[in-house]
């Protein structure tokens, strides 16, 4: 049969009676950590002026081709319809007198698509925020891509309890969120036009997995001005009343932010750069009547001395409303200012004019805020996408299978594949055992899962797979994750929790006055995994940098419950750890079709009579029609689910096919059939030159190898007869 060759939907000349050897495989058991493309050899392509033209000139001089820098989309079609490969992925060089070229098929278009690429290409903005006490709490009481869980991050302590019947309150400065796994899951196969389907994605394991921010990210302030009472300085203007007083100068003990300024002057406090801020001002009044107080912005151009009632202030936020006499008042507020933005204070009273006794007595703080804003685009940038659809994939067991004629890529678990598969009998298909072995691919006898540390020789939460074969090595490191593990020791919050380090403290010997005893810094790129156990009952988020909380009805708090790679080669490797035990690999040759090839399904095992045994096909070796193809077979301890029928007579009317017909030698050939019964006498094989004139074959057989037909001329028509019945399989005509 003759093959059609699409590359970029262009038909491409092929050599007459050229084939395309084929190798097909998904999942090579032979290692952990990789997933496989099926692929051809590398054929020839003629030169020919159509050849040329599809290349886009590919070779001539001068030539400005892409074709050699490209994907090149590519299909494989026999000339009768069956299709091997579909939109695979063509490699096209120059061989001389001809292009060469290598097909690929299979998962290498989801992995060519994202070789490059990491996390923060996928367009992550729609989760930048700030780190406050609202969208902490926001993300415990709403459905968002991300989440902050309560656990130890190392750094200070951020949990205590509420006295009496006050809310237990969630200190959030040394915090971090995380990111929803299975929505970021979605994301990336959305993101390249991909589709995904497998029962592993519908459980609480995946759903229930969050990827945490990889570095520490804390709020803070700095003083940027303050004043004390026993500083101040207050224009009185004898007693007289207005409904507007400003607070005319004040001296600094910390910075000055706008310099030397006249007593008569207001006091302006100008932001040196844009950002938020925190004013907070303590103090006491002797004054006539209530008043507010009054923060205006950019009210320089006002005049020196703000009182006059019919003066409009530019008011920017009331601060404290209703102020009595006498009364001791702590007040903070956080806003915004761009740089050289100013402010300054003013008392008012909207009803009545008033004045005071005597100068009052204020504390006023200018704090500028640096609130950790949470970038997941800048912060994923080192996550490569390839490596983190590996941790999902070796985390859960799985095997990729890609639909050949959409985009869509199936996961299935080793329990799925090994334990509850569909199964198809190959009996009648297997020509010769050429070996089999013992030892498979590099395993050793200790074969180790293994996450990051932040202490060397740590591996508390690593574990191997078990192979008892004295003859293999005797260990090896099969995965190596990108994922930190938590700390060995557990620390104590609402509970015992797990320690992520973010933060490393550092002890300060003999500190200096007012040095903090401890410091906490920050740590990058620590990737860690967690799930999210909801507890219910009313908390405070809050932010000591930011002075500000927020109250929630739950939160939620971490657990690495099935997360170590014990748990999970206990929960997703035990078949392939049955597999492994006595481990049994058999190189066998087999007579396939274009049939066979074009339309099977590595999901499924294989059972062969002579062998007397259900098989994984881990491999298909180098395809060519009408010949032996050797592939590698993997030993499956399979029972087949043993099921009640009614029995119900039925009519069977018997029937011999034919697939195919392999010449071993000029004379010699193999007829590949089935039957839907058992004979029980022999069966007649025809031949014939012509299809017209038939005689009968001689056999040749041998114990558990199919029978050989020998014929005394050259035949390229075959039936089988079976005598007792009359019944006459297809002609097979062999090209």
């Amino acid at each position: 049969m003759s093959l059609l060759l699409y590359i970029n939907g262009q038909l491409i000349d092929l050599d007459a009676g050229q084939y395309i050897a084929q190798t097909k495989q998904v999942n090579d058991l032979n290692s952990l950590d990789d997933r496989q493309a099926s692929y051809t050899n590398k054929f020839k392509l003629p030169k020919t002026a159509n050849n040329i033209r599809a290349m886009d000139q590919m070779t001539l001089s001068g030539n400005l081709s892409n074709v050699p820098y490209q994907k090149n989309t590519c299909s494989l079609f026999n000339d009768v319809g069956e299709c091997f490969v579909y939109n695979g992925w063509a490699v096209i060089t120059d061989g001389g007198d001809y292009y060469e070229a290598v097909v690929y098929d299979g998962i290498i278009n989801l992995f060519k698509e994202v070789e490059k690429d990491t996390l923060a290409s996928i367009g992550l903005d729609e989760l930048t925020h700030e780190k406050t006490p609202e969208t902490v709490a926001q993300s415990w009481t709403q459905d968002l891509p991300y989440r902050y869980i309560l656990a130890d991050y190392n750094g200070k302590r951020i949990y205590s309890r509420g006295a009496l019947s006050f809310p237990d309150r969630i200190n959030i400065d040394y915090m971090v969120p995380s990111i929803n796994v299975a929505w970021l899951w979605g994301k990336i196969f959305s993101h390249y036009g991909f589709t995904y389907s497998g029962s592993v994605f519908e459980s609480d394991e995946f759903k229930n997995l969050w990827l945490t921010y990889p570095k520490g990210l804390e709020n803070s302030g700095e003083v940027i001005f303050q004043s004390v009472p026993d500083k101040w300085h207050w224009l009185k203007r004898y007693k007289a009343e207005w409904k507007t007083y400003s607070v005319s100068f004040y001296d600094a003990e910390i910075n000055e932010l706008g310099g030397d300024q006249p007593e008569d002057n207001v006091r302006y406090l100008t932001a040196p750069e844009a950002g938020n801020y925190r004013l907070t001002v303590k103090g006491k009044l002797a004054v006539s009547t209530k008043v507010n107080l009054v923060v205006c912005k950019n009210a320089n151009d006002y005049g020196t001395f703000l009182n006059p009632e019919y003066i409009p202030i530019p008011d920017f936020f009331t601060l404290k409303e209703n102020i009595n006499s006498q009364e001791e008042f702590t007040v903070s507020k956080n806003f915004r200012l761009e740089e050289n933005d100013s402010i300054c204070l003013v008392f008012r009273n909207p009803s009545d004019k008033f004045f005071f006794w005597y100068t009052p007595s204020l504390n006023v703080t200018l704090t500028k805020l640096t609130i950790g804003e949470m970038n997941f685009s800048n912060a994923l940038a080192d996550f490569s996408i390839k490596d983190f659809i590996k941790e999902i994939v070796y985390r859960f067991g799985l095997t990729l299978f890609k639909d050949k004629y959409t985009n869509n890529y199936e996961f299935l678990s080793l329990t799925e594949q090994l334990k509850t598969p569909a199964v198809v009998d190959w009996s009648n298909k297997f020509a010769k055992k050429l070996n089999e072995s013992y030892i498979y691919g590099s395993y050793a006898q200790q074969n180790w899962f293994r996450y990051k540390y932040n202490t060397e020789g740590a591996f508390h939460n690593d574990h191997y797979i078990t192979v008892n074969n004295q003859n293999l090595a005797e260990s090896k490191d099969s995965i190596n994750s990108k994922i930190y593990s938590p700390e060995q020791q557990l620390s104590l919050l609402d509970a015992p929790t797990n320690i992520y380090k973010l933060w490393e403290k550092e002890v300060v010997e003999e500190p200096e006055n007012d040095e903090p005893p401890v410091t906490y810094k920050a740590l990058d790129k620590r990737f860690y995994l967690m799930r999210a156990n909801l507890r219910a009952g009313t908390v405070r988020a809050v932010s000591s940098a930011l002075a500000s909380t927020a109250l929630a009805s739950r939160y939620y708090r971490e657990s690495f419950t099935k997360l170590s790679f014990s748990d999970i080669i206990n929960t997703y490797y035990t078949p392939l750890q049955s597999i492994l035990e006595k481990a049994l690999i058999v190189n066998a040759e087999l007579y396939l079709t274009d049939s066979d090839i074009s339309n099977f399904d590595f999901k499924k095992l294989y059972y062969i009579d002579a062998l007397s045994s259900y098989f994984m096909v881990n491999k298909i070796n180098n395809y060519i029609p009408g010949r032996l193809t050797k592939c590698e077979l993997v030993r499956v301890n399979y029972t087949p689910i043993q099921r009640e029928y009614n029995v119900v007579p039925t009519i069977r009317l018997n029937t011999i096919n034919i697939h195919n017909v392999v010449q071993l030698a000029p004379l010699n050939y193999v007829i590949n059939y089935e039957t839907n019964f058992t004979p029980v006498s022999n069966l007649v094989y025809q031949y014939s030159p012509d299809g017209v004139n038939w005689k009968t074959a001689q056999v040749q057989q041998s114990p558990r190898q199919p029978d050989t037909v020998i014929t005394p001329v050259p035949a390229t028509h075959f039936r089988v007869r079976y005598e007792a019945t009359r019944t006459l399989s297809n002609t097979f005509i062999l090209d």
